[in-house]
């Protein structure tokens, strides 16, 4: 079963830079599923450091803008980026400190899971409410 993310048209939230962002996103869950299809888990800590770059950059990018165009429930979107950042800590963590192959592939299968969930919900709820002061931007 292929458990990999198209991007479709109802994920954008109409500012390219973000898009452009979660696009990559996708990329990062995608490749996730692809190493646990073809059982090559020897590099799967990259993931771990993609999804840490992918915070880094986007999150205070995404919540700049949630700023800049006056989004009134910006602290609970920051909130839920916080907790997603908490999980996958946790995630990476027991990953780095499982012993055996199969353990490494349960948590890596849980990571490519949740990572996906997260996202799949968080764009398609959490930043779709965002959206429509979006066009402030483009008023400057």
């Amino acid at each position: 079963m292929d458990r990999r993310v198209l991007w479709l048209k109802n994920m954008q939230v109409g500012y390219e830079p973000l898009d452009a962002e979660h696009k990559s996103f996708i990329d990062i869950i995608n490749e996730a599923y692809v190493m646990l299809a073809q059982k090559n888990l020897s590099t799967f800590d990259n993931i771990f450091l993609k999804i840490d770059g992918y915070m880094m950059q986007h999150f205070p990018h995404e919540e700049l803008i949630m700023r800049q165009v006056v989004f009134p429930d910006v602290m609970s979107h920051i909130e839920s980026h916080q907790k997603f950042a908490v999980h996958v800590t946790e995630l990476k963590k027991e990953y780095q400190s499982a012993k055996k192959g199969a353990q490494k592939e349960e948590i890596a299968a849980q990571t490519a899971d949740f990572i996906k969930a997260w996202f799949l919900g968080h764009t398609l709820s959490r930043d779709k409410i965002y959206k429509p002061y979006l066009v402030r931007l483009n008023k400057k």
